[in-house]
């Protein structure tokens, strides 16, 4: 069972002052970016192009997604009423609390921005880069499990895994109602196996079809993966801000929206769009000149 072990969060203390903790969660993080960002680099290389410009880039990337992931945590934290003090407290990740969603839409903004100002084909980089989020997002969610942290509601199911009471939600604190046997859903497991099957299926795809798709193909249905898999998984959220009383949460909502955005991504990669069909018919039209007339 995967609550059968109970982990330390801290990893190690570095002797600095009274003390810098290294927490678990962010060992596991790094290695899940690492092995993404080596996967981006090899088959960034099979498309002929240059690593060292994406490792450039990643670097910029990570530190402006993890910028605004913290940002858009804060502000839904906000939103669900909490309060924030200081600007320290604000931009302070080692606190606990980003928002993948917000950190990758900030990220992406900025490696467009990148890629147009090193005059890179954003479409190839952007293909390298989807995968490389999945296998990293996957490995990552695993440090959740540490920090006992995104979980779901209480079940039964065989699966469900312990929750310590001073690791729960406060609507779930109340021992008399939910006893400390209680089980909850394992939602980063649910997210993570997501992950995982995404980035073997996209990689698979890939391999076969690198010479046969246009650029961007792989980008498009890494944004339907993810963010198909991202409005399920919210369905098992109870710490996220609803929007007004119902049941979508605003991290729903952007993953739904980040899905439909891979559709438009593909339908404009292959020129399916409505308006594109309106064009070649448009062009179709070749007036054909009048037969001159003998004078």
């Amino acid at each position: 069972m995967l609550d059968s072990i109970q982990i330390d969060p801290v990893a190690f203390v570095i002797p600095i002052g009274d003390g810098f903790p290294i927490f678990w969660y962010g060992i596991i993080v790094t290695l899940g970016i690492a092995i993404g960002a080596i996967w981006a680099g090899r088959e960034i290389q099979r498309r002929g192009y240059s690593a060292d410009e994406l490792y450039n880039g990643l670097i910029v990337v990570i530190i402006a997604g993890y910028f605004f992931a913290r940002l858009t945590y804060v502000l839904l934290d906000m939103l669900g009423g909490a309060q924030y003090e200081t600007l320290f407290d604000v931009i302070n990740i080692r606190a606990g609390g980003v928002n993948i969603l917000g950190g990758f839409i900030g990220a992406a903004v900025v490696g467009w921005i990148y890629v147009k100002w090193r005059k890179l084909p954003f479409w190839e980089y952007a293909d390298v880069a989807g995968p490389a989020l999945l296998i990293a997002q996957a490995i990552g969610r695993f440090g959740n499990f540490i920090n006992q942290e995104l979980y779901g509601p209480p079940t039964d199911l065989p699966w469900g895994i312990l929750i310590e009471p001073y690791n729960r939600l406060l609507q779930y604190s109340d021992l008399s109602v939910y006893p400390p046997e209680t089980r909850f859903h394992p939602t980063f497991l649910y997210e993570s196996l997501w992950l995982f099957a995404g980035f073997i299926i996209l990689v698979y795809l890939n391999n076969r079809n690198r010479e046969k798709w246009r650029s961007g193909t792989l980008f498009g249905l890494f944004l339907i993966w993810w963010g198909v898999g991202r409005t399920w998984v919210e369905f098992f959220r109870p710490d996220q801000v609803t929007i007004g009383d119902s049941f979508i949460t605003y991290s729903m909502l952007t993953a739904f929206l980040i899905a439909l955005a891979g559709v438009f991504v593909l339908l404009s990669r292959y020129n399916r769009l409505p308006w594109d069909s309106t064009r070649k018919r448009r062009s179709r039209r070749i007036r054909k000149p009048k037969p001159k007339r003998n004078q």
